[in-house]
């Protein structure tokens, strides 16, 4: 199981990565759609997205704390209705604006992984195909996850 200090390391990384990674942006590189799903995304909606994921976190994981073991607790979710939503929400920032709320939001995160009782990161549950440890789904959805854009959103086809 990831254990605290782990998920809290990959957190940090993620931070640590997003603002290192970006700081070189023009506006071009914030407009470079580098993600295809969903109709794509630009390198700016990609942080909006991981900014509203962290945003929404700490409440997530509570509702999941509540839900039975077995339950999918994203059964029947409208992930690309989800996503549209959260980036959205951060679109109309400008960049500098953006990257401040993909800190602060990822701060809160760690803060709250912090406060996290033992009980709570160890409950299984259930997050679509991942029955794990709740600091697992964490570890994939939010770390693995985020870095997996984070470097997406830096990428640019070599000429």
């Amino acid at each position: 199981m990831t254990t605290r200090e782990e998920l809290i390391d990959g957190l940090q990384l993620v931070l640590r990565e997003g603002l290192r990674t970006t700081q070189g942006f023009t506006p071009e590189d914030w407009a470079y759609q580098v993600h295809d799903e969903g109709g794509g995304w630009s390198a700016k909606q990609l942080y909006c997205h991981l900014a509203s994921s962290a945003e929404i976190t700490p409440g997530f994981i509570g509702a999941m704390s509540q839900a039975p073991a077995d339950q999918n607790v994203v059964a029947g979710f409208d992930i690309d209705s989800f996503n549209a939503q959260g980036v959205s929400k951060y679109a109309a920032m400008g960049e500098k604006e953006l990257l401040d709320a993909f800190k602060t939001q990822h701060e809160k995160v760690i803060a709250f992984v912090r406060g996290m009782p033992d009980e709570q990161l160890q409950q299984q549950r259930r997050f679509a195909y991942l029955s794990a440890p709740v600091a697992d789904i964490m570890q994939t959805v939010l770390v693995l996850h985020g870095m997996y854009h984070i470097y997406s959103a830096q990428s640019r086809p070599l000429i």
